[in-house]
């Protein structure tokens, strides 16, 4: 019965550790690389975005260039309120329009859009803080989503 858990457990972690994953995101395996890197709109969303795109913008050979263009914008509105008009909820809503241009002239323009709601807290030092952890994770959400887009390009 011992040796069996021991087969078990060996052949277990063979399997999950050679399973063959690969992140969906890796910088080494790419077919192309950010060669100028324009941003506008908010500021903080704006270095969100930069930081999720720094590891593609070091020069590759055989690979595509592009120039991105990222305009992004902020909104906060509030979503209901209690009976004595006091905010309840909010709704969070990143929105960017990127512009991509190849090395050969081609251009594309998308705008990407990710929301969330938030809570109102009593604290508002805990609501301000919990909106910014909510405006960087959406920010990371949507620099991911210019990496997909440049991907399949």
């Amino acid at each position: 019965m011992i040796n069996f858990r021991k087969i078990s457990l060996f052949l277990g972690l063979i399997l999950i550790t050679n399973c063959g994953y690969t992140p969906l995101i890796d910088s080494k395996n790419n077919n192309f690389y950010l060669s100028n890197l324009t941003l506008e709109g908010d500021r903080q969303i704006n270095n969100y975005i930069t930081n999720g795109l720094k590891k593609f913008q070091e020069k590759r050979e055989n690979a595509k260039k592009y120039n991105v263009e990222i305009i992004s914008e902020y909104i906060k509105n509030i979503s209901n309120k209690d009976d004595k008009g006091n905010p309840k909820n909010y709704t969070i809503k990143t929105v960017i329009s990127v512009k991509l241009t190849s090395e050969e002239g081609n251009v594309i323009e998308r705008a990407f859009e990710r929301s969330t709601t938030l809570s109102a807290k009593d604290k508002k030092i805990e609501e301000k803080e919990l909106e910014n952890k909510y405006k960087k994770d959406l920010s990371n959400l949507l620099s991911q989503d210019i990496i997909f887009l440049l991907r399949n390009q």
